[in-house]
C-alpha cells in the first residue's frame, strides 16, 4: 500500500455538526412563525434542503434560489402563511440563519484528532461543497481553519465534488499524489466514489447513526489498512 502522507475531509457532517445546528435552529426559527417543531418537521427541512441544495450544486438554480425554494416547499405543509415575494423571503431565511449560526460547532472529537495527525507529519486539507462565504465562516467560528493545511471550498476552485477535478485539486495543494492521500466523508457517492475515482484512499463516517465509530477509530483504522 502506498505511504499515506496527506488525510483529507469533508466538511459538513464530517467535521461541523451541520444536522446538529440545523435542527437546532429550526425548531427555534418554526416555533418563531407559531408553528410546532417536531422530528417530522425537522425532515421535511433536511428532504427539502438536500433537494434543493443539490439543484443548487448542478448549476440549476442560485444559492439564494436555492433557501427560497426550501421555505416554499416546507412552511406552506406546517401551516405557516409566508409572503412569496423573492426579498420578503430572503429577509425570511435570514431569521433561520441567525439561529443557525449560533448553534455552529466542530464534533467534539475533530480538533484532537486533527492536531494528533499534524503531531505525525501528516498533510490536511478539506474539501466541500457549499457557498465560500459560509463555509469559511464555518471554518473560522469553529477553529477548524486553524488546524489544516489547505482548505478547497468549491465555489473557490470551480470544481465540486464528486467530480475528479475537485479531488485532483485537493491532492494538488496538499502537494501529493492522489494515492498519497485518504479522504473522509459522509456521503459515499459525493465523497468516496468521487474520491476513490481520482486515485485516493476513502473512507466512510456515519456521525447521525447510532453506535457508529468516531473520527479517531475511522482514521487510525483507514491508515492501518
Amino acid at each position: 500500500m502506498t505511504e499515506i502522507r496527506a488525510v483529507g475531509f469533508d466538511l459538513d457532517g464530517t467535521l461541523f455538526d451541520h444536522r446538529g445546528a440545523a435542527s437546532t435552529a429550526v425548531d427555534a426559527f418554526l416555533s418563531s412563525l407559531g408553528a410546532h417543531p417536531s422530528a417530522a418537521a425537522r425532515e421535511l427541512w433536511f428532504a427539502a434542503e438536500e433537494a434543493e441544495f443539490e439543484r443548487w450544486r448542478s448549476g440549476l438554480i442560485t444559492f439564494q434560489e436555492q433557501r427560497r425554494r426550501r421555505l416554499l416547499a416546507v412552511l406552506p405543509q406546517l401551516g405557516v402563511a409566508i409572503d412569496e415575494a423573492p426579498h420578503r423571503l430572503d429577509l425570511l431565511f435570514v431569521d433561520y440563519l441567525s439561529a443557525y449560526r449560533a448553534a455552529w460547532q466542530a464534533f467534539p472529537d475533530v480538533l484532537d484528532v486533527l492536531a494528533s495527525l499534524r503531531s505525525k507529519g501528516v498533510r490536511l486539507g478539506i474539501l466541500t461543497n457549499g457557498s465560500a462565504e459560509q463555509q469559511w465562516d464555518k471554518l473560522q467560528a469553529t477553529g477548524i481553519h486553524e488546524s489544516v493545511d489547505v482548505i478547497c471550498i468549491s465555489e473557490e476552485i470551480g470544481a465540486q465534488k464528486p467530480s475528479r477535478e475537485a479531488f485532483e485539486t485537493l491532492a494538488q495543494r496538499l502537494e501529493v499524489a492522489p494515492a498519497e492521500c485518504l479522504f473522509i466523508g459522509d456521503d459515499p457517492r459525493h465523497d468516496l466514489a468521487g474520491a476513490r475515482a481520482a486515485g485516493m484512499h476513502a473512507a466512510l463516517i456515519e456521525r447521525y447513526r447510532e453506535g457508529s465509530g468516531g473520527l479517531a477509530g475511522i482514521v487510525h483504522s483507514a491508515l492501518a489498512g
